[in-house]
């Protein structure tokens, strides 16, 4: 028997382990909950308390991680304009050291784009002060969001002045992959393939634990099949930019 046939055993073993495992799983868990009524548990719900619940979480998170990130900015900034031009140590540290104003500015935009959708699901039908706060919290955020990135990759060409493009213009990503050198572009490649490799697994285990809820609280199948379409865009993506580079070659 060949390696590569050894190889698809084992992979086809541990598909059918899987399936078995969770075919199991879903059926004690629906016969543990039979009878379970999720939209009665869900009205029986005090809506305003739970909108003003995340509505404060919502607040918390998009506030706290912006106000963290424009004082690392000012930090940064004031830093970089002692730079002599000579030091490259210098300024290596600090453009490694913004890497965390980014990252708070990257995960604060998912956050206040999913916590407002949440808390907005509990008060819509509410028609109190509260909607015009988090509706005001929502927008400020994104705003601060676009401005504070567009102040990091200000300090960026400052730093860097070959590189080009701004956070407002719609093609800011093709114009700064083109002012990346060789090895700036590596490093993003392999970042890339990274995150599209994590994707999957990320894609895979939320699929699977939808289709666990749905068999145990019939939540129905758009949450799967939202996952799916996630899925699919990324593979899809990944797929045709690889066959368009293999072109290119």
């Amino acid at each position: 028997m060949s390696k590569n046939v050894k190889l698809l055993l084992k992979a086809l073993a541990v598909v059918l382990v899987m399936f078995a495992l969770g075919y199991v799983m879903g059926r004690l868990l629906g016969k543990g909950t039979k009878g379970v009524d999720l939209p009665a548990l869900l009205k029986k719900v005090d809506n305003e308390a739970a909108g003003l619940l995340l509505g404060a979480a919502h607040l918390l998170f998009t506030t706290v991680p912006l106000i963290c990130a424009a004082g690392q900015y000012y930090c940064l900034n004031k830093a970089a304009a002692k730079w002599d031009g000579e030091d490259e140590d210098f300024i290596d540290d600090i453009e490694e050291q913004l890497n965390a104003p980014m990252k708070l500015v990257s995960v604060t935009q998912i956050l206040n784009l999913v916590l407002f959708s949440c808390s907005a699901y509990f008060l819509m039908e509410s028609k109190k002060w509260y909607m015009i706060v988090l509706t005001v919290v929502f927008l400020v955020g994104a705003v601060w969001q676009m401005v504070l990135t567009e102040k990091l990759v200000t300090l960026e060409k400052k730093l860097n002045p070959e590189k080009q493009g701004s956070v407002f213009d719609p093609k800011f990503h093709d114009k700064w992959m083109e002012s990346c050198d060789e090895a700036q572009k590596q490093m993003i490649w392999r970042a890339g393939y990274d995150a599209f490799r994590k994707g999957n697994n990320a894609c895979l285990i939320v699929w699977m634990a939808a289709a666990l809820i749905q068999l145990i609280f019939r939540t129905g199948i758009m949450p799967m099949i939202s996952v799916g379409i996630i899925w699919l865009t990324l593979n899809i993506a990944y797929i045709n930019t690889a066959e368009k580079l293999e072109r290119r070659k």
